[in-house]
């Protein structure tokens, strides 16, 4: 499809640059906030097939280290440590943070085996607006259901793409309402295997995309808003999973 408005910002390569820290003390300030907060951690290791979600548990600026929760899938646990190159990535209060990190060991806190990892380098922090997203496959039928939509029954929508921070919603029809700064305060992400996820929605763009056909398809941008941990965990695993079936495909092309 070709966009007609609201043509995508620069690449998000570029735009890292701008979010980047290499400040030791802004980046254990950082990482001590993540810790505190015990917000859920994605690792993805072994170029990207495999991931972990994990907390930080603590930071130590002795041994420039820092600790992290073991998870639950003791297969994914193993490639992580077995492997050289591996990305943090965790959204706080609407805030991407990643970066790389690097060999991974295996460490004991009060007993109970841990990630041990050294302190990175450099930080990336993006705002809410410059997170990946990524399509979602049509054959999977991934919706959401607003219930409260022009004071009804409520409207399920198919969902176009998705990120840790929201969600596009496909309009077949000029139906009214999603005004921009609409909240939808009960809403229902449906992610098939995933789970259905209660949450708010606020509304925040509009696009008119044109269709191979030549028809025209709109859509709206909707940002989640204080969304659970379980819940950003849930979508975290989602985007995780289509990311590495695209890369599947694009492998075997």
């Amino acid at each position: 499809m070709t966009e007609l408005t609201n043509k995508p910002a620069a690449g998000e390569s570029e735009e890292n640059t701008k979010f980047t820290t290499t400040v030791p003390s802004e980046i254990f300030h950082h990482l001590r906030l993540l810790a505190s907060h015990s917000d859920p951690i994605t690792i993805f290791s072994n170029h990207g097939k495999s991931f972990v979600v994990t907390r930080l548990i603590a930071v130590d600026a002795k041994t420039a280290s820092m600790y992290l929760e073991q998870g639950g899938n003791h297969e994914a646990n193993r490639q992580l440590l077995s492997s050289e190159r591996n990305v943090f990535s965790c959204s706080p209060g609407g805030i991407k943070t990643q970066f790389p990190l690097e060999a991974v060991t295996e460490a004991e806190i009060d007993g109970m085996p841990v990630f041990c990892a050294p302190l990175p380098k450099e930080i990336t922090k993006l705002q809410r607006r410059e997170y990946f997203r990524i399509q979602t496959p049509a054959t999977t039928g991934i919706t959401c259901t607003l219930y409260e939509y022009q004071g009804g029954g409520g409207i399920t929508l198919p969902v176009y793409d998705i990120s840790l921070g929201g969600i596009s919603l496909v309009l077949n029809a000029r139906i009214p309402g999603f005004e921009i700064g609409t909240i939808y305060k009960r809403a229902e992400l449906d992610l098939r295997e995933h789970g259905v996820l209660p949450m708010e929605l606020k509304i925040r763009n509009h696009l008119v995309m044109r269709t191979a056909t030549g028809g025209e398809q709109r859509r709206v941008g909707a940002e989640f808003l204080e969304l659970e941990i379980r819940a950003q965990t849930l979508v975290q695993r989602y985007v995780a999973q289509l990311e590495r079936e695209r890369r599947a495909l694009q492998k075997d092309d």
